[in-house]
Parts: structure tokens; sequence; C-alpha cells
């Protein structure tokens, strides 16, 4: 008895390490004990020795030697670590800085990795003052044009279990106008091709979404331009990005092997990742 109510001390404390070590990562600003224990709801002793444990471990560190606390090294390798595995992010490399350099906008590469859409891979343009893509961002698959067009891609019996999904472990992340609503936006992105989020630096303009889709249709990833692309109600896409998805397509096609997500072994029902709202994510308003 007193050896499980040991452990259950241990796991507790190790969680919130973890916690903390969340909440640093998603907030954009240095931070202190008194500020991450009042927005976690968390003793200050136990945030202070949550902060000293991560900081003896390098994946925190003290900002300019105040008590504020802000990202180390190590969960920076750890996210280069975890990119590496998904092929597509190599070889989407040079597509991005060309359509990039071409457009001016920030372009960004999302990964489907079970119910989620990851970021792997971006390039800034040269006109973008204000988007700054975080690598590693990763949302639901209904949440935001970036993940939404990956999802309108997949077939009925995968957005069943979806919805099941989000049912049972994101009840307070279910559409608001319900699921029903939710099946004829994507019923709308997939006859469209692509998926539009508004600009709130840019009125009138929306950001766009493309699927990227392996040899047999399904969708594995999605290109998203972050500016002001196409103007709202439009649906003609820029040919320049539209050159980007094929040459990414041919690239899988040619060898599916390759860029098989290093994770297509695991069930998507038993990949859990706590993750903030589009928009809370977001700046600017786009995907």
């Amino acid at each position: 008895m007193r050896a499980r109510s040991a452990r259950a001390v241990i796991n507790s404390s190790a969680s919130h390490v973890f916690d903390v070590l969340r909440f640093i990562c998603a907030w954009p600003a240095p931070l202190g004990v008194t500020d991450i224990s009042r927005q976690l709801k968390l003793p200050a002793s136990t945030v202070y020795r949550a902060l000293i444990t991560l900081e003896e471990a390098d994946y925190i560190r003290r900002h300019r030697n105040t008590p504020r606390f802000e990202l180390a090294p190590t969960p920076h390798l750890l996210n280069r670590a975890l990119f590496s595995r998904f092929e597509l992010h190599r070889a989407s490399r040079p597509h991005l800085r060309s359509l990039a350099q071409a457009t001016g906008e920030t372009v960004s590469l999302w990964a489907r990795l079970g119910w989620f859409a990851l970021r792997v891979g971006g390039a800034f343009g040269s006109r973008d003052v204000y988007h700054r893509a975080r690598l590693g961002e990763t949302r639901l698959l209904h949440d935001g044009a970036a993940a939404s067009v990956i999802l309108a891609g997949l077939s009925e019996a995968d957005l069943a279990s979806y919805r099941s999904f989000v049912d049972t472990h994101f009840p307070e992340r279910r559409p608001d106008a319900g699921w029903a609503a939710e099946a004829g936006e994507l019923r709308l992105i997939e006859a469209r091709g692509f998926a539009t989020s508004a600009l709130r630096m840019a009125p009138g303009f929306d950001a766009v979404a493309i699927p990227v889709r392996d040899e047999t249709g399904r969708p594995v990833a999605s290109i998203t331009v972050d500016g002001p692309m196409l103007r709202s109600g439009a649906v003609a896409l820029d040919p320049r990005a539209l050159q980007a998805r094929d040459d990414l397509e041919a690239l899988v096609a040619h060898d599916p092997a390759a860029f098989l997500s290093p994770f297509a072994h695991i069930p998507a029902d038993e990949i859990l990742i706590r993750t903030p709202s589009a928009s809370e994510a977001e700046t600017d308003g786009a995907a």
C-alpha cells in the first residue's frame, strides 16, 4: 500500500514537471515562478521544484540571469530529431523556399500525425513582417485551415473515427456549430481543393492551405501560404503554390515507402497530444 502511495506521489510530481515544461513551450515570453504558479494553479514551491529539475536537465534556462525562464537547447534538439523522421520534411525544403521567395509570403508544411497536424517545415517570405510560424505547432485535424484540408480528404469511416476521438478525449474542442455543420464545411473544402483562413492584417484576403496526397489520393500533409495569397471568395489558386504541391506529390508517388509517416504503425486513437486551439496558437489569424 505504501509503495503504491509513493508511486502516486512520484507520478504526480513528474506530471507537474511536464505541465510546467509544456506551459513554457507554449508561452511567447520568459516566465517566472509567480506567473506559472498563477496560470497553472499550482503552489509556488511545486513550480519552483519543477523549474529547478528542468533547468538541471537543460530543458530550460534563466533569461539573462533573471529569475525568469525560457527554453534551453534540449527541446529544440528534440524537435529537430522528430522533424527529421519525416522524409517529407527534408524533401520539401527547396520547394518551400522557392515558393516563399517567389511569393514573398511565409510557407509552411504540415504533416499528418494520427488525428493531428504537425508543422514540420517552413520558409519565411521577404514581405513577412508579422507572421512567425512555430515549428512543432500541433492541431487537431478540424482546427484551422492547415489541418482541416487534410481532414477533408479522409474517408467517411475515418471521419466517423475522428469525431469519436474528439468526443472522447477533447469534448471541449468540438466544433461550435456541431459535427453536421463541420461535415458540410469539409465537403466544400474537398470539392474546392483547398482551405482558406481570413487574415486580420489584410482584410479582404485569405491565407491558403493545399493538401498533399499520397499515391492513393489520401492526404498526408498540407502546404500553407500564410500571407494574403487569395482574395476572399476567389476560387483560382496561384499556380506557383499548385506547382509546389505537384512537385511534392510526385516525390511521394515515386517512392511511397520512403515517405510513409514514421508513426503510421501507431493507431491514430493512441496518439494523444495536448494542443491549443488554432485561435489560441495564432497571432494574426492565418492558418
